[in-house]
């Protein structure tokens, strides 16, 4: 089912060309209709949305009307946010002063083959799990090398706690958070690897829960590859097949940005 990247790159610009008049986007028989799932990886973000508290930093997503229909006749609201909340990428540039923004990210490197590890099993039994360097081999040996322009995402089914602060957090009484993450081998290794653009998880950092000093953060900003967290709906990927989109708006100096990920998922039988 794996296509090359140039050939899914060619697909999403033959939706996007058909979605631009010439065909309606809910036509009979389109491919969108026949041969893929389209799924949202994201969760709705609002003011109840969990995010990582860090004293005199971070607060909740604040949103406040500035225009109501009644008073105004037209609706717009005032946001203020930080970069990092809700489902959202990391730059580069948020652990290397000298690597790239959000801004002046590719645009073809925000679209990626999915590459999904499951260890949820294990973090119901221990939320301080961490992806392995056997997990990455152990899925290499199951499914092939990693494809190349692919995000390696993390499956640890902590998006079902959402949208618990308490739950997602998940801290102790020392205030020390405990959720799954990548281990900082597994970071180092796939940062050597060409073909992996970034790397993802449905939890709030890609670091486990306890590493308040973010090593995989700061190993994966020197490689220069981004990062996408908060995740939902990963179980509804295949470990192989399903492409990404990272709908990340542009910016200036922006070390992060909340993203709406979509993810084409092949139905059975359908070809690329």
């Amino acid at each position: 089912m794996s296509v090359s990247r140039r050939t899914f790159l060619a697909i999403l610009a033959g939706m996007a060309t058909a979605c631009g008049g010439r065909v309606p986007l809910r036509s009979s028989g389109s491919p969108r209709d026949d041969a893929f799932d389209v799924i949202d990886l994201s969760h709705s973000l609002g003011p109840n949305s969990p995010y990582i508290h860090v004293r005199d930093a971070t607060f909740p997503f604040r949103r406040e009307p500035i225009a109501t229909i009644p008073t105004r006749g037209v609706y717009a609201n005032r946001w203020e946010l930080t970069e990092h909340i809700g489902t959202h990428l990391d730059a580069p540039c948020h652990f290397d002063e000298h690597a790239l923004c959000v801004d002046a990210l590719p645009l073809a490197d925000l679209f990626a083959e999915a590459v999904v590890i499951d260890v949820s099993a294990r973090a119901k039994a221990n939320p301080d799990t961490e992806l392995s360097l056997a997990d990455l081999r152990a899925w290499q040996a199951a499914h092939g090398p990693f494809p190349p322009g692919c995000a390696v995402l993390l499956r640890s089914g902590w998006a079902e706690r959402w949208p618990s602060q308490e739950r997602f957090a998940n801290q102790d009484a020392a205030g020390v958070m405990h959720f799954p993450g990548f281990s900082r081998v597994a970071v180092e290794y796939l940062t050597r690897r060409p073909e992996v653009l970034g790397i993802g998880t449905d939890t709030f950092s890609l670091d486990p829960g306890r590493d308040a000093g973010y090593g995989g953060h700061r190993v994966l900003s020197g490689a220069g590859k981004w990062a996408l967290e908060c995740l939902a709906n990963l179980e509804r990927l295949p470990a192989l097949g399903a492409r990404l989109f990272v709908g990340a708006p542009k910016v200036e100096a922006a070390s992060g940005t909340p993203a709406r990920v979509i993810a084409w998922v092949p139905r059975n039988g359908a070809t690329q």
